[in-house]
């Protein structure tokens, strides 16, 4: 898909921005140009699984990012991830929201442990 129909499909600006949506994005501009899949975003935020899903979702709807499906390599199992990125017009609009909602971006923990363990 071209930047132009990028833009023309992608809104300017949710509909409705809360911390999580914050902390989704943010977690995107941090991976820079890098694919994440939700795992690694619920990682990164400390979110819940369904309120990740759910933002990806409104993120996708609005053109800010694209998706794809991982190969099945890590035996039957396990199921496929799926691979999200920033697109152009996504990028672009993420570093104004958070520049405008976030002008002093908080210290963010170097450690986030998965599953509660470890020390914070």
């Amino acid at each position: 898909m071209t930047e132009k129909a990028e833009r023309a499909e992608a809104r300017s600006e949710p509909l409705r921005i809360t911390r999580s949506f914050l902390d989704v994005v943010e977690a995107f501009l941090d991976a820079g140009a890098e694919e994440l899949h939700g795992y690694a975003i619920i990682k990164t935020t400390g979110l819940g699984g369904p309120t990740v899903y759910k933002i990806l979702e409104r993120m996708a709807g609005m053109g800010w990012i694209t998706a794809r499906w991982g190969e099945q390599t890590e035996g039957p199992s396990k199921p496929r991830r799926r691979y999200y990125k920033l697109t152009s017009i996504g990028m672009q609009q993420a570093r104004e929201l958070i520049a405008e909602r976030r002008s002093e971006k908080p210290a963010r923990q170097a450690f986030r442990p998965a599953f509660g363990g470890g020390h914070l």
